[in-house]
C-alpha cells in the first residue's frame, strides 16, 4: 500500500511514559511532514504533561475513544508489551497503519497469533531502534562492501550496574523504567533481545545453540544475566551476553562489540568505532545523541515505507525471527522448560 499525500501524516501516540519523549521528539523532528494529533494514556497527567511540552490538541485515556474519534492515518504504540495486541487490533478495525515497540507481543506465539489477525488489513513495523544507531547502520555499510571478508566470529555484550542499589539507595534503571523490576522475562526478553537483533542485522540468520541465564538478585523477579551462544548459516560463532548487575560499572554504558572477519575486525568500545587491519579507521560517536538519532531514524524510515509503499526493514515477519531467538535463548537457559 502506498500512501502519498498533499496533507501532513496525522499521527497518534499510544503511551505517555519515559521513552514516549524519544519518540516525539522524533516525530517532531519530521517536521511539516507530519501532525501529531492525539495521545492516549490511562494515566491523564502523564498524557497532559506530554501534550503540552510537544503541542499536541487532543489527551484521551481510553483507546476506543480516541480511535473513533480522531481521523488517524498512523498510531505509533510505546505502551507496555501486554497491552501490544490490543493497540494493533483495534487499529485493524480502524484501517489505522502502525509502529509497534518491540516486542510486538510478550511471546512468539502471541506474535504469531497476532499476524494472523492481521494478515495484510494494515501496514505494521516494529520499533527495534537499536540497529539504526549510527554505530550499527556504519558497521554495517562495512559489511556490505565487503570490508571486513567473511565472518569469523563475533560477540556483543552490555554491562553494567543499573539494577544494583547507587550511593543513594536507588536502582537506576528502575527508576528510568519501574516495570523492569517486576518483569519475569528480564535480561533476555527485554534487553539483549536489542542485541540479538543487531546481531541479526549484522551476521545474517541465527541459531541458538546454547545459553546460560540465571536470577542473582532476590529484589529484581526475572533473570538478571545472560549469555546466548549461536551461530551463523555457515557455523560462525556468535556471542550475546550481558548483565546489568555488575558491581563497580556505571550504571548505563555503551555496548561493547566484536566482528572477527577474514580481512579485517571491527571493534565498538567507549563510543568509538574501530576497523582493524589493513585500512584502519577510527569513528568516534556521542552515545546520547545516538540513543536519539536511533528513533529518529525508526520514525523516518517507518513514513518514508508508508509513502513509497516498499518493505520495512523491521517488518514482524523479520521480528518474530528476533522473537524466535528470545524464545529459544529462554528454552537452552532451561529457565521455561
Amino acid at each position: 500500500m502506498t500512501k502519498r499525500r498533499g496533507s501532513p501524516l496525522r499521527v497518534a501516540l499510544a503511551g505517555a511514559g519515559m521513552i514516549s519523549w524519544y519518540h516525539l521528539t522524533a516525530w517532531r523532528n519530521l517536521g511539516e511532514q507530519v501532525e501529531l494529533a492525539a495521545v492516549c494514556d490511562p494515566d491523564e497527567k502523564k498524557a497532559r504533561s506530554r501534550a503540552r511540552e510537544f503541542g499536541i490538541a487532543k489527551v484521551y485515556t481510553d483507546r476506543d475513544a480516541m480511535l473513533a474519534s480522531e481521523n488517524i492515518d498512523a498510531l505509533d504504540v510505546a505502551t507496555p508489551r501486554e497491552t501490544h495486541a490490543g493497540w494493533v487490533e483495534a487499529a485493524v478495525m480502524h484501517g489505522i497503519d502502525v509502529l509497534c515497540q518491540k516486542p510486538l507481543t510478550p511471546t512468539l506465539a502471541q506474535a504469531q497469533e497476532l499476524l494472523r489477525k492481521v494478515d495484510g488489513k494494515i501496514r505494521l513495523m516494529v520499533h527495534e531502534n537499536w540497529r539504526f544507531r549510527p554505530w550499527y547502520r556504519e558497521l554495517k555499510s562495512w559489511i556490505a562492501a565487503g570490508r571486513l571478508g567473511d565472518l569469523v566470529l563475533a560477540r556483543m555484550a552490555t554491562v553494567n550496574s543499573g539494577f544494583l542499589p547507587d550511593a543513594s539507595g536507588e536502582r537506576p534503571a528502575f527508576v528510568r523504567q519501574p516495570f523492569m523490576q517486576h518483569e519475569k522475562r528480564l535480561m533476555i526478553a527485554e534487553v539483549l533481545i536489542h542485541h540479538l537483533d543487531v546481531m541479526r542485522f549484522l551476521c545474517g540468520d541465527l541459531r541458538v545453540i546454547a545459553a546460560r541465564a540465571a536470577r542473582t538478585l532476590p529484589e529484581v523477579a526475572g533473570e538478571t544475566m545472560a549469555s546466548i551462544f549461536l551461530e551463523t548459516a555457515a557455523g560462525a560463532p556468535i556471542e550475546v551476553m550481558g548483565t546489568m548487575a555488575a558491581p563497580g560499572c556505571p550504571p548505563r554504558a555503551p555496548d561493547r562489540l566484536e566482528i572477527i572477519g577474514t580481512k579485517a575486525s571491527a571493534v565498538f568500545e567507549h563510543s568509538v568505532l574501530h576497523r582493524l587491519g589493513p585500512d584502519p579507521v577510527e569513528i568516534a560517536f556521542d552515545n546520547e545523541k545516538g540513543y536519539q538519532a536511533s528513533f529518529d531514524g525508526v520514525i523516518k524510515h517507518f513514513v518514508e515505507c508508508l509513502e513509497s509503499g516498499t518493505q520495512f526493514e523491521t517488518n514482524p515477519s523479520d521480528n518474530i525471527e528476533t522473537l524466535r531467538l528470545v524464545e529459544h535463548g529462554y528454552w537452552a537457559a532451561g529457565l521455561e522448560r
